[in-house]
């Protein structure tokens, strides 16, 4: 089994195509248990696009905008499946937070019909469209623009009110428009914005019957009240679930130890992998040197994953540096010299845009941030990176004080793996060797990169770097 991704067949590995092949199988409820770099994404929109019936939906969700906006993009990249219509929804509050944006965005979409379909538009259709069309471009250009409305005059302003007003109204009369001229093959939406907008009243309320299959990315992260609701309101679709269950859990404003966390913050991933649930594992990954994999294999997946990229195809940062092992791409360093570290990739020449800061505590984050937006490298928390990939990560541990009591955060095992798998190339993990031996986890680390004589004081950075 292969899919053509950007002109390029990509023969797919026997873990991928089993998983493939029992999403077109009878389950109501499947999982897909896909380690990180495995092609998940990849597997999610062949699947949904396989998937694809004329007059039936396929709804693919995430509950991150970013999330979604990464399925649309590997969707959009599949050749044998272009002529799909694929439709996403997206807020304009989320818009104008500045999430990702994408050419099949709802609001995109309809204001494209006019121009595509106007032979087939009767004509009361025509004035709806148009009518809409003025007042969405006049909202589009505050949303984005919200300083300009200082400068509108009074007519301006009035015309500006009674869009807004009439907005919601002219969307669904739009959509329905959308609906008999272009039905959507593959809705994506967040699940907070599809159990809102399916509800009784809601946007997209007459597709429930339309739809047969729902698909769910980053799973682990989706809540179990919210799984139920979304199998309670989509009884007759098909639910396929992917994700893994090493990766962060549902963000939670409460201790995982309390009661409504105990009883409904597990993730969608923690609870079908309980359960005896189709199962399908993705264990080949892609992403890293095959020397880090065998780090995540030690700390977390039991060595089930597999390497699938062999060693001279991540060997960029053993070439460009002088690492204490040329073999492992891999620097566990007693010391906070992030800074330093930054400076010294750019020194050889490694692209500020190749470089991610992962930082655990937001104080650090605070602290680097007008120097990394400076350079121009990437800053992220550990809360805020899963999903994404680089090719060289900094991971700063940063405290002095921890132990077992006091560092149940910074030693979670699924906050640990979220920040070591995210790099391609190569890593440096700082951190004060006395404070991490003392969890549990942190001091699996150091015993690993000790074995391959991997770790170096501050004094040593030069010679790396040289």
């Amino acid at each position: 089994m292969s899919v053509i991704l950007d002109s390029r067949r990509l023969q797919l590995r026997p873990d991928q195509a089993r998983a493939v092949e029992m999403s077109t199988g009878t389950h109501p409820i499947f999982a897909i248990q896909a380690a990180y770099g495995t092609g998940k994404t990849v597997i999610g929109a062949f699947i949904a696009a396989r998937l694809s019936v004329p007059g039936e939906l396929v709804i693919a969700t995430a509950t991150t905008n970013v999330a979604i906006a990464q399925f649309i993009e590997t969707l959009l990249r599949l050749d044998e499946f272009s002529h799909l219509p694929i439709l996403r929804f997206v807020a304009d509050s989320a818009l104008q937070e500045g999430v990702p944006r994408t050419p099949v965005d709802l609001h995109t979409t309809l204001q494209s019909l006019l121009s595509r379909y106007f032979n087939r538009l009767h004509p009361q259709e025509i004035r709806r469209m148009r009518r809409y069309t003025r007042g969405r471009r006049l909202l589009e250009q505050l949303l984005f623009h919200p300083e300009q409305l200082s400068r509108l005059s009074e007519e301006e302003r009035e015309e500006y009110r009674i869009a807004e007003m009439c907005n919601s109204e002219a969307t669904e009369r739009a959509i329905a428009i959308l609906l008999r001229l272009q039905f959507p093959a593959v809705l994506c939406i967040t699940t907070s914005s599809l159990l809102n907008s399916t509800r009784e009243g809601g946007l997209f309320h007459e597709l429930l019957s339309s739809c047969r299959t729902i698909i769910a990315d980053e799973a682990s992260q989706i809540p179990e009240p919210v799984f139920v609701a979304m199998v309670t309101r989509f009884p007759q679709a098909c639910h396929i679930y992917i994700g893994d269950v090493h990766q962060l859990q549902p963000h939670l404003r409460c201790p995982r130890s309390a009661l409504a966390a105990r009883l409904g913050g597990r993730g969608v991933m923690s609870l079908l992998l309980s359960r005896n649930i189709p199962l399908a594992p993705l264990v080949t990954t892609f992403r890293a040197h095959p020397a880090l994999v065998h780090l995540s294999n030690t700390l977390v997946y039991d060595g089930t994953l597999e390497s699938g990229t062999p060693a001279h195809r991540r060997n960029d940062l053993i070439l460009r540096l002088s690492l204490p092992n040329p073999r492992v791409p891999f620097v566990l360093v007693n010391d906070q010299c992030c800074r330093d570290i930054i400076r010294g990739l750019l020194s050889r020449d490694v692209p500020s845009s190749s470089i991610g800061v992962i930082t655990f505590y937001k104080e650090q984050q605070h602290r680097l941030q007008e120097y990394t937006d400076r350079l121009g490298v990437a800053l992220y928390t550990v809360d805020s990176v899963q999903g994404r990939e680089m090719d060289v990560a900094i991971i700063l541990t940063t405290r002095t004080d921890v132990d077992e009591a006091s560092g149940n955060f910074l030693n979670d095992i699924q906050r640990m793996n979220v920040a070591l798998t995210r790099c391609k190339y190569g890593q440096f993990v700082l951190g004060y060797l006395n404070a991490l031996h003392t969890l549990s986890n942190w001091s699996q680390l150091v015993a690993w990169a000790a074995r391959r004589n991997t770790i170096v004081e501050t004094v040593d950075l030069p010679d790396i770097f040289s």
